[in-house]
């Protein structure tokens, strides 16, 4: 009987080994394996929450495994300042690179994502709209923004970087006489009431000042001014473009869906979505490769 139990003993000892040999001989062979190179593959996410909010709200725990599941498969996250210096040919960039965004600048990010971030040195960006996170004690605790002490820390660990989604445009604005509506920084507001379209100029004026606007509070955050533009709603044009590259933004993030290329001398940055609460890990590694390498060349939006 005890010649029995020490076989029994002996094995698990050895199944239990070839199995934990076989999960790290499969990791290990993931880290290696070469999904694209030259090219870089940005993540959007929103908000983070335990509890359900929105399409667009995941768990930390999903979000932590995004971490662990891409790590594990071999990709390498990379900053967006690595990202845009790769687009003007002037960072070698590693195979299966990709890059984390997150939009709206909510508090979740401080509680929830940070310290994953940090807990694996992965870098991510921040787009805030700033006259949020100005008057950030006057919102629901559920979407509260971030304050300024909480950016400033993230930006000084070097993890995290600060974008503009604007000052105070994060809406949508009726365009034209049939009510259709688009982003307010975008579009020349059409005003129902007195039937008239906003002119250039005024478009001009208005933009120009909450883009600004937004750079001067961003520079009070970090000491720093943001040369990235997220557009809310993914909502662009020749026209805002003309504008906020005369305020001094450099690079322009979309919700165009595709990937980034290494020496593309491209101003804009697309993105696939990640942030959404029925999406695994598993399908989001797909989802990467699948947009780093595309079977055809029609082109997709990320909406």
């Amino acid at each position: 009987m005890k010649k029995l139990s020490i076989f029994i003993l002996v094995f698990l000892f050895l199944l239990y080994n070839t199995s934990f040999a076989s999960s790290k001989s499969q990791e290990i062979n993931n880290k290696n394996n070469i999904y694209y190179n030259n090219k870089v593959v940005v993540l959007t996410y929103h908000h983070i929450s335990p509890k359900p909010f929105s399409f667009i709200t995941i768990k930390p725990q999903r979000f932590e495994e995004d971490i662990k599941t891409l790590i594990n498969s071999g990709f390498n996250f990379i900053s967006i300042k690595q990202l845009t210096d790769a687009m003007q040919g002037k960072y070698t960039l590693p195979p299966n690179a990709v890059a984390i965004t997150f939009d709206d600048g909510l508090e979740s990010f401080y509680v929830y994502a940070y310290p994953i971030l940090k807990k694996y040195n992965v870098p991510a960006l921040n787009s805030i709209i700033t006259s949020r996170t100005e008057n950030y004690k006057s919102f629901n605790s559920n979407v509260r923004p971030l304050n300024m002490k909480q950016i400033k820390e993230m930006y000084e660990s070097g993890l995290v970087d600060i974008a503009s989604h604007s000052h105070n445009s994060h809406e949508l604005v009726y365009i034209n006489s049939k009510l259709k509506q688009g982003g307010k920084l975008a579009f020349r507001i059409y005003d129902k009431n007195t039937k008239k379209l906003e002119t250039e100029d005024e478009y001009i004026k208005r933009v120009s000042s909450d883009l600004n606007k937004s750079r001067e509070i961003i520079y009070k955050y970090t000491g720093k001014y943001p040369d990235i533009l997220c557009f809310p709603f993914g909502h662009y044009g020749s026209r805002v473009l003309k504008v906020a590259k005369s305020c001094g933004f450099k690079y322009f993030i979309t919700s165009q869906y595709g990937f980034n290329k290494y020496s593309s001398k491209s101003v804009i940055i697309n993105r696939i979505r990640a942030g959404d609460y029925n999406l695994s890990s598993q399908k989001l590694k797909e989802n990467i490769i699948k947009c780093a390498n595309p079977k055809n060349k029609s082109s997709k939006k990320n909406t």
